[in-house]
């Protein structure tokens, strides 16, 4: 897959459309299809070449990947490059489900609150009960989309993203694997979702954008 195809996958998943084909063998009882469709953007930056909002990085993430599309489209460079760029999806864990659901019944009252990312890449799977190994020590904490980040629901896609630079680390240079969302800053058996993706190493200087679009749709 190429940089731009990778750029255009993420700007229909956040405009709320599935980004890739869907094939669907019928069979009789299959009149209905639920699909879901939660694609990652995992991007990263110079500092000295751009700059982002941490409270509004979902808006302005966004932004960024309209005018860098423009740019590659037209063969223009009117906005900084990337330094990596992938798409990857995730798994919604077993966990995560079964809190999703007990909050529609009101038996809990949690919300996907914080990020965290790890450097393990054991692939994911939907009995995960946390990343394979979470970025612990120093400073280090997960982070709250409230306070340090930006979550919100465009139709039916929710958006989760956040801006990690290098003092929110435990220390650099870091190669950075996994990524999850939670429901509490600490702890295990708490994570909504899980996503690996190909390694990245953070040096001093380097920004780096989680971005997660899930979208729930009726097909």
């Amino acid at each position: 897959m190429t940089f731009i195809d990778s750029v255009v996958r993420t700007v229909l998943a956040s405009s709320g459309q599935n980004p890739d084909p869907i094939n669907v063998d019928f069979k009789p009882g299959n009149e209905h299809v639920s699909m879901q469709t939660d694609l990652w953007t995992l991007s990263a930056f110079k500092e000295k070449e751009i700059s982002f909002s941490q409270n509004h990085i979902i808006d302005e993430i966004e932004r960024y990947q309209q005018e860098l599309l423009n740019d590659l489209t037209n063969d223009k460079h009117t906005t900084a490059r990337p330094i990596y760029y992938e798409n990857a999806y995730n798994i919604i864990t077993s966990i995560g489900l079964t809190q999703s659901a007990k909050r529609d019944t009101g038996e809990v009252s949690t919300t996907n609150t914080h990020n965290s990312i790890g450097t393990g890449s054991t692939s994911v799977t939907e009995a995960d009960t946390g990343l394979a190994t979470e970025d612990t020590g120093g400073s280090y904490a997960r982070r709250s989309y409230a306070s340090n980040g930006q979550r919100k629901v465009s139709s039916q896609t929710a958006k989760y993203g956040m801006l990690w630079q290098d003092t929110d680390v435990s220390a650099v240079p870091i190669t950075i694997r996994e990524s999850g969302v939670h429901w509490a800053s600490t702890g295990s058996s708490t994570i909504h979702a899980r996503v690996t993706f190909t390694a990245f190493s953070m040096t001093s200087g380097d920004l780096f954008v989680t971005q997660i679009n899930e979208l729930h749709q009726n097909g």
